[in-house]
């Protein structure tokens, strides 16, 4: 959800370009049907909300994906912090020790 947030907010804050495309007859047709259905200013809102949702959607499997690479290769349970912040506080005074050593000599 955060990576489809930061989307919108990219779409909010970047320069607005124009591109011209080509569509069929049929194309023109639900893009006008849609606008008028879902409420739509403009063919280009229309557009804009179906890429964004595109996006979204591919933002969505991707963290989806993520996810469930971390449960298959991560470590089961929650993260062993207290560990991590133990061992860190050991280098940390091992490291102490050499330096106080290494003053003496």
């Amino acid at each position: 959800m955060i990576l489809a947030k930061n989307l919108v907010a990219r779409y909010v804050f970047g320069m607005v370009k124009t591109l011209n495309i080509s569509l069929t007859p049929e194309q023109v047709a639900w893009i006008n049907s849609q606008k008028a259905e879902r409420g739509f200013a403009t063919a280009s809102d229309v557009v804009r909300d179906m890429i964004r949702e595109k996006q979204e959607e591919r933002w969505r499997n991707l963290e989806k994906e993520f996810e469930e690479m971390s449960k298959r290769d991560g470590a089961p349970g929650p993260e062993p912090v207290d560990e991590i912040v133990a061992a860190c506080r050991q280098a940390k005074r091992k490291l102490q020790k050499q330096r106080e050593t290494a003053r003496r000599s």
